[in-house]
């Protein structure tokens, strides 16, 4: 089913940025949660995924992702995340991170 369809100026608002993944460690007590710091060049945030059923935390560092950079902060199991990663799912419950194909700058904006 079709979400509501958005305008252009509603998508720009949308901050899409290329992030490295730092460090990556399950959360105790979730067995879907991850807490992931990510590199955007000139900081770093710290972001809480329910992406652990599909990947294991060591294989995640020196992956470079697509997050959403201007979302509110949200606590999830009493841990504050600072963005969303961005990851493709299909009717299978298959999941995918949303990752860049050649080398670029963390930090750099997706357009």
């Amino acid at each position: 089913m079709a979400k509501e369809e958005i305008d252009i100026d509603l998508f720009r608002k949308i901050d899409l940025k290329v992030g490295k993944i730092l460090e990556a460690e399950d959360v105790e007590k979730s067995n879907k949660l991850i807490k992931i710091k990510v590199s955007l060049g000139d900081r770093e945030k710290t972001i809480l995924s329910g992406i652990r059923k599909e990947y294991k935390s060591s294989d995640l560092v020196g992956k470079k992702i697509i997050i959403i950079d201007n979302l509110k902060p949200a606590k999830l199991m009493g841990l504050e995340s600072q963005g969303m990663l961005l990851a493709a799912s299909d009717e299978d419950g298959n999941l995918s991170l949303l990752t860049v194909d050649k080398e670029i700058k963390e930090g750099s904006s997706i357009s």
